[in-house]
């Protein structure tokens, strides 16, 4: 197995680009609950701070993170995978000069 053979983003890329022309408006859905999930995760950490006097960031942080998943998943899932692609890389050529 060489580096050349690792193409998770690639193979996302087709499986994406088959399933969204079938599911017309499946788009839209996701960018309306990205949305959703953005405004709620706001308003909860307004309220908690106003009323503990902190809120939680990493809940914040958590839910801006999956509202960017859902809604560019064309965009953000395959950025993930090439990074993910070239860790692994890495990982193989690290493999190969220890085996030699």
């Amino acid at each position: 197995m060489d580096a050349s053979s690792v193409d998770l983003s690639g193979a996302w890329s087709q499986i994406w680009a088959r399933i969204a022309p079938e599911l017309q408006g499946f788009d839209l859905f996701l960018i309306f609950l990205a949305v959703a999930v953005a405004v709620v995760v706001t308003v909860k950490y307004i309220y908690d701070s106003r009323r503990k006097g902190g809120g939680d960031v990493r809940s914040v942080t958590v839910g801006l993170v999956i509202a960017a998943l859902l809604a560019a998943p064309g965009l953000i899932i395959p950025l993930l995978l090439l990074i993910a692609d070239g860790l692994i890389a890495i990982f193989i050529a690290i493999i190969g000069l220890i085996d030699m």
